[in-house]
């Protein structure tokens, strides 16, 4: 099929667009000018695997024109829904979480649902479906909610009753308000909301002790135990939010949050395929699933995505980009950790075009006024900071400040390793600095002909720059800068820490020059075993003499010093 020739013959209109296959529709989507949208599939199948494959497994195209961008989002996630084509993201979220209900009858009991359908109080979505289960389960222990469904009329309780899961209100063996107040521990064990319904259980306790009840009494203060442990709150409470979904994106790696009662109760990492999906994402996620009184973004939603998750709830939703700090700093921290090495191999090829390097090493140099100088060399290999490759350099070809010239020095031992294959070639060289550290690496690489990309990272305005003209601003790239500032970091952390031990050898060197009883052999002893003068005076005399060093040499140090 001339897929152009058929593209050529869509209309200039808002609609949605069908590519089918044998069975069923590949792909679905919607845009607001449908010529220019499928254009755009024909260019990206010539770069993008995915859009390869839905033409290569398509037979035919079909489009359906709507009034506005609203009727096409809302007919493109009914017919995505219905078909579950192939290729769309949005179906793979489309199934509902489950949740859990607690029924809106004359005696409650909880159970676990999908859909938000329901007649009752929805609690969740339990983001793994065996926690749902699990905390069934605790409620039926605790509060001993019926686990019959529906309630029927019985005159001996049956084995859920001795197993201690159900009170067996069927039998009537409790009353309407003890059951009651089980519901209320239930509400408050779901939510989260906690003080109203614990003064009524220590009043509980009271009086079922002033009646001997003592198997109630412990019954109630396992109810009390649970529910001021879920007071405690967790890592992040106090949240000004009784529901609320966070979605914190980085590149195509979306985290969701949940915060229900003031807490951070659960979280999701998704990675997308692209990034352009991520508003298909959400509408796939809601579809299904509980939609809370505050949904909030560190990314841009449309005013047609807005007002179809509204729609899908009978209640107001908020929409909000203001994220507590505290929420921000978890929230990153959790969508950061453990990046698939596939999602930053996509992230080098599209913002940088070249492949995901196996290993590069970060250069750094530090000096201290001109003196001590010394550069690092730290190595990234498959995602990991391998310590054990690290080497440091000290600088012996100048004195003074020149940081170009050490550089060039630590980059051409460096290179002279490689072609002496002491040292493994990398696929990329990080430096410390701005262009003018780039072009000394370019220069030393070129010399030894070596077969790597070079690029610098400035440390003021984070920007990278390229040995092919590249110019990236890391911090609108926070994938990159994950990569390329940690191993920047690390080479000035590693650098630093040389400096430093140098200068109080140096300063302990200078000491030991003008105490009595010091000569050459001891000087070495005492360099080659303690970092600086406070470990050599704080060492203890059997460490002392198993150096051969006396004790009262320790002494004249302190009153040299005193």
């Amino acid at each position: 099929m001339e897929w152009s020739e058929v593209v050529s013959r869509a209309p200039e209109k808002p609609g949605v667009y069908i590519f089918k296959g044998k069975k069923k529709p590949t792909y679905i989507g919607k845009a607001k000018n449908l010529r220019k949208r499928l254009q755009q599939h024909l260019k990206l199948a010539d770069i993008d695997p995915k859009e390869f494959a839905i033409l290569r497994d398509s037979l035919s195209l079909e489009w359906i024109v709507t009034r506005n961008e609203f009727e096409a989002l809302v007919l493109e996630v009914d017919l995505i829904q219905s078909h579950k084509p192939r290729y769309n993201v949005l179906h793979k979220y489309g199934g509902g979480y489950p949740m859990l209900l607690l029924t809106d009858e004359p005696y409650p009991t909880v159970k676990v649902v999908r859909g938000t359908e329901h007649r009752g109080t929805l609690y969740g979505p339990f983001l793994q479906a065996s926690k749902a289960y699990k905390v069934k389960k605790l409620i039926h222990k605790l509060f001993k909610l019926r686990t019959c469904d529906p309630l029927p009329e019985r005159k001996e309780p049956c084995m859920d009753y001795h197993l201690g899961l159900c009170s067996a209100p069927c039998t009537k063996f409790v009353s309407k308000e003890e059951y009651q107040l089980s519901v209320e521990g239930t509400k408050a064990l779901l939510s989260g909301e906690v003080a109203e319904v614990l003064p009524r259980l220590y009043e509980k306790i009271e009086e079922f002790s002033g009646e001997m009840l003592f198997e109630k009494c412990a019954h109630v203060r396992d109810q009390i135990k649970a529910l001021e442990n879920i007071s405690r709150g967790q890592s992040v409470s106090g949240l000004p939010y009784s529901s609320a979904d966070l979605f914190y994106r980085i590149g195509r790696r979306v985290g969701l949050f949940l915060i229900r009662g003031g807490k951070l109760i659960s979280k999701e990492i998704y990675d997308l395929e692209r990034e352009e999906e991520l508003e298909e994402f959400l509408l796939g996620y809601y579809y299904s699933n509980f939609v809370p009184e505050n949904i909030l973004t560190n990314f841009f939603l449309s005013e047609e995505v807005r007002t179809w998750i509204e729609g899908r709830t009978k209640g107001r939703v908020e929409f909000s980009s203001s994220i507590p700090t505290e929420l921000v700093s978890l929230a990153e921290e959790n969508v950061k950790e453990n990046i698939s090495l596939e999602v930053l191999e996509e992230e080098f090829r599209q913002k940088l075009g070249i492949q995901l390097p196996k290993t590069i090493e970060g250069f750094d140099i530090s000096h201290f006024y001109g003196e001590d100088i010394v550069g690092s060399c730290v190595v990234w290999e498959k995602g990991q900071m391998n310590k054990r490759r690290y080497r440091r350099y000290k600088v012996k070809s100048l004195s003074g400040i020149d940081d170009y010239g050490a550089l060039r020095e630590v980059l051409t031992r460096r290179a002279m390793r490689f072609k002496e294959k002491r040292e493994p070639i990398p696929d990329l060289w990080l430096i410390d600095g701005g262009k003018g550290q780039l072009n000394v690496a370019v220069s030393v690489r070129d010399t030894f002909g070596l077969p790597f990309k070079v690029f610098s990272l400035a440390k003021e305005e984070e920007i990278l720059f390229g040995d092919g003209g590249e110019l990236v601003r890391l911090r609108e790239e926070p994938l990159l800068y994950r990569v390329f500032g940690l191993i920047r970091d690390e080479a000035h952390r590693f650098a630093l820490s040389y400096n430093r031990k140098l200068r109080t050898k140096r300063a302990l060197e200078d000491v030991l020059s003008k105490v009595k009883g010091v000569g050459e052999t001891r000087k070495k002893i005492i360099y080659r075993n303690f970092d600086n003068l406070y470990e050599f005076i704080r060492a203890d005399e059997e460490r002392l003499r198993k150096l051969g060093l006396p004790p009262s040499l320790q002494q004249e140090v302190k009153k040299y010093l005193e």
